[in-house]
């Protein structure tokens, strides 16, 4: 049966430099949403859309791979980019929480932050540590998932159902049950991955044909319409993909060189530079602000001068672990893997 087809002049070969930059572009509008949240600002902007261009981007840059290889094989690559920068990070936040705020937690809520699982085990858990670190259980998620669905690549209607299916369920449970963590982080962009995959199989292939069948009307019918009788609807992935569009088409032809640059540089360093920046804008910023200037009161304007210092030391932190943990090869390997996304 007739289906959509999709086509580009020709498939695209080798790393794309615009996927890389949008990586900035994402990191970007997220520390935006989070320096408003700090100041008091409205979310006009919603910059926590950036978190769903990120997956879109997972997705496509894991279709454009066309990883090789046993399912534990892929995902020691994948967790090799994700877990050394995370552990890291986390182990530092736990110190520093223990040391400078006196805070500590329980065993168990350890245990599931270094397995990366927090954001399924409820809200009293996700955002315990670090309100980012979230991030890590839906990206090593989509992880997991993509091992066995990764043979339906080819069959792009039977990839959307299983992706809808997969979507909907943790999306229904959380919001029903009211883990709103799980349901607004979480669930809520698992489409999104499903998404990119087509868009990397796209760029890839330089076409793509999605076939009028059962599978792809049922998909349409979990992604749309089921969740319109829970009374919530998927948008933000929507809006992400958008912006991925209009960066490609409208905007990068007109970014000098050293913007893209620059947008490259962030984009190679986003999930280091996700998992430190918040706490250095907000609580840590707030603590040395009372350090440095004792009996002074904390302002709009201090707030943010000591956000953007605290930027500037966030991006140094997160190139320094970036450097370093690009430097330990692959096993069986004599140089360091690619930065996947």
């Amino acid at each position: 049966m007739a289906g959509l087809r999709l086509e580009l002049p020709a498939p695209v070969a080798g790393r794309i430099p615009a996927l890389d930059e949008l990586r900035g572009v994402a990191i970007l509008l997220v520390i935006l949403y989070h320096v408003g949240g700090v100041l008091g600002m409205d979310n006009a902007l919603h910059g926590e859309v950036g978190v769903d261009m990120f997956v879109i981007l997972s997705g496509a840059g894991l279709a454009l791979s066309q990883s090789q290889g046993g399912a534990g094989q892929f995902l020691l690559r994948r967790f090799r980019r994700i877990y050394p920068a995370y552990w890291i990070a986390l182990t530092a936040f736990l110190l520093g929480d223990a040391w400078v705020w006196n805070k500590h937690f329980s065993t168990a809520n350890i245990l599931v932050h270094y397995v990366g699982m927090q954001a399924w085990f409820g809200d009293g858990y996700a955002l315990s540590i670090n309100d980012s670190f979230w991030y890590i259980t839906l990206i090593v998620t989509l992880y997991v998932l993509y091992v066995p669905m990764r043979r339906f690549v080819d069959r792009p209607d039977l990839l959307l159902l299983l992706g809808a299916i997969v979507s909907i369920v943790p999306a229904v449970y959380c919001f029903r049950t009211r883990q709103y963590v799980g349901y607004d982080h979480v669930s809520q962009r698992l489409p999104g991955f499903f998404l990119g995959l087509l868009l990397g199989r796209l760029l890839r292939n330089g076409r793509l044909d999605i076939s009028a069948s059962t599978a792809l009307g049922a998909a349409c019918l979990v992604i749309f319409y089921v969740p319109f009788t829970q009374n919530f609807v998927f948008v933000s992935v929507w809006v992400g993909a958008a912006l991925i569009v209009v960066y490609a088409l409208m905007i990068r032809p007109y970014l000098s060189a050293g913007t893209r640059g620059a947008l490259k540089f962030l984009g190679d360093r986003s999930l280091e530079i996700f998992l430190i920046h918040q706490p250095l804008i907000r609580e840590y910023n707030i603590l040395a602000q009372h350090w440095l200037f004792p009996g002074a009161a904390v302002t709009q304007r201090s707030l943010a001068a000591g956000i953007l210092v605290a930027l500037a030391v966030a991006v140094a932190l997160a190139s320094a672990l970036h450097s370093l943990l690009q430097r330990i090869p692959e096993a069986g390997q004599g140089r360091p893997p690619s930065r996947a996304p």
